[in-house]
């Protein structure tokens, strides 16, 4: 068993406290225009903080010393923040899904994502690249039964199927940020398969 950085746990609480967007979309903004609207003044000022700290000295030195610790090193060369990521996936789930497969997609990557992250980290049991295939299952397993508790309209073969290729992506080393390609790419077989079945 190996011990989790505390700044990747760090990252990772803050990750699953994202929650809160598909469960208040889910829960207390019904309305997909009202969701746009609220992510994209997010996203709005997500953007202003990443321009401030990349050309403002200033900022950047509040910044790295409040959350510099977290950042990876992609992240601290001036790319964006795994959060900015996660905001701009949210919202494009939304535009391109209905409301339960956008939600139950958010939350696979919000639960999901995470949890298999930390349990891949602390058991990294059959290692694919920098990934587990136990954390990956695990994230699987956890999200499929958290979104189960939180559906009311999707059957359990679309969100069992939405959360192997959820998982499956996560697994996959690519150079575009799994916040925006998970919930992508599992909110389109799950709306596939919501067609068929």
């Amino acid at each position: 068993m190996d011990k989790i950085p505390k700044n990747e746990v760090i990252r990772k609480i803050i990750h699953i406290s994202f929650s809160i967007i598909p469960l208040s979309y889910l829960w207390y903004f019904n309305e997909k225009a009202t969701m746009l609207y609220i992510l994209a003044i997010l996203i709005f000022f997500a953007f202003v903080i990443e321009i401030l700290r990349t050309y403002l000295n200033r900022f950047s030195n509040l910044f790295n010393y409040f959350f510099g610790f977290m950042l990876r090193t992609n992240e601290a060369n001036g790319n964006l923040t795994g959060a900015t990521w996660l905001l701009i996936g949210c919202i494009f789930t939304i535009i391109f899904y209905d409301m339960p497969i956008a939600v139950s997609a958010m939350l696979l990557l919000l639960i999901g994502d995470s949890i298999a992250a930390i349990t891949g980290k602390i058991y990294p049991i059959f290692k694919i690249g920098k990934k587990t295939l136990f954390g990956s299952f695990c994230g699987f397993f956890s999200s499929f039964i958290f979104i189960m508790n939180f559906n009311h309209t999707l059957s359990p073969t679309v969100i069992f199927f939405g959360s192997i290729v959820g998982m499956l992506v996560e697994l996959v080393p690519t150079k575009i940020n799994d916040n925006l390609t998970i919930p992508i790419f599992s909110g389109f077989v799950m709306t596939l398969l919501d067609t068929t079945i």
